[in-house]
């Protein structure tokens, strides 16, 4: 996928030290924008790893692409997400059996 240059690891301090260098947030941690931060931890967690360039390419919504980047990040990183998958996969297979 391709990125913008401020999601890395160098955007997020930059976006951190911006918000601290401000004399009127002398506390507090700096609001980070959710989109954001679902594409760092994508980025860093999966696509780092596997490059998912079809991604950008693909012509959904941000919302349709930020399910797909989930499902990724739970797929690779949640194994209670992968039992739930696989419940869900059987109970598929046993319904389809029933017709």
């Amino acid at each position: 996928m391709i990125w913008p240059e401020d999601v890395s690891f160098e955007g997020y301090r930059k976006k951190k030290n911006d918000w601290y260098n401000d004399p009127e947030h002398f506390l507090g941690d700096p609001p980070i924008d959710a989109q954001y931060a679902l594409d760092l931890i994508f980025k860093t967690l999966v696509d780092d790893k596997e490059d998912y360039p079809y991604l950008t390419t693909i012509p959904e919504s941000k919302e349709q692409t930020n399910s797909i980047m989930l499902d990724l990040i739970l797929a690779n990183y949640s194994k209670k997400y992968r039992k739930f998958l696989e419940k869900k996969y059987y109970e598929f297979l046993e319904k389809k059996e029933g017709y």
